[in-house]
C-alpha cells in the first residue's frame, strides 16, 4: 500500500482523503475493539487518543506527520531488521481525563484563545460560572 498520500501538500486531494480512509480502516482492523486511535496529526503527534471521526478531520486540517509511514501505533508490525532494537508499544486505550477532553475540544473549536490556567491547572480567576455555581451550592 503506497503511502505517498502522506507527503501531498493539498489535503482536498482525492488522494489524501482516500489515504486518511485507509489510516483509519487500517487502525480499525488492526484494533477491533477500540473506540479512539492515537492522532498522527502534525498537532497531536500520536500522544492524543481521539475518535476515527476526529482524526479524519485533524487530518484533513492539520496534516499528516510525514515521517509517520510506518503505522506502528495503529497495529502495523515492524520488519525484523528495523524492530531489533525497538520497543514494544501497546495498543491499549489509557483511561482519560473527562477535563483534559473539554479542553482539547475548546482548544480544536478556538485554536487562538489563549487560557487562564496556571501550572496546577486551576484557574487564577474565578469565571462568573464559577461565582454562580458556588452560590447555588450554598443554597442547596
Amino acid at each position: 500500500m503506497s503511502r505517498r498520500w502522506i507527503q501531498n501538500p493539498n489535503r482536498c486531494a482525492d488522494k489524501y482523503l482516500d489515504g486518511i480512509k485507509d489510516l483509519i480502516e487500517f487502525a480499525r482492523t488492526h484494533n477491533p475493539c477500540t473506540t479512539r486511535i492515537r492522532c498522527p496529526c502534525r498537532r497531536r503527534n500520536n500522544m492524543l487518543w481521539k475518535t476515527t471521526e476526529n482524526v479524519g478531520f485533524h487530518l484533513i486540517r492539520n496534516e499528516m506527520i510525514e515521517t509517520y509511514s510506518i503505522w506502528n501505533l495503529h497495529g502495523e508490525q515492524l520488519d525484523h531488521a528495523s524492530s531489533s532494537n525497538a520497543t514494544r508499544v501497546d495498543n491499549v486505550e489509557p483511561s482519560v481525563d473527562p477535563n483534559e477532553q473539554v479542553m482539547d475540544i475548546i482548544h480544536d473549536i478556538f485554536p487562538f484563545a489563549s487560557t487562564n490556567i496556571n501550572q496546577e491547572g486551576e484557574d487564577d480567576m474565578p469565571t462568573p460560572m464559577t461565582v454562580q455555581s458556588s452560590n447555588n451550592m450554598k443554597n442547596c
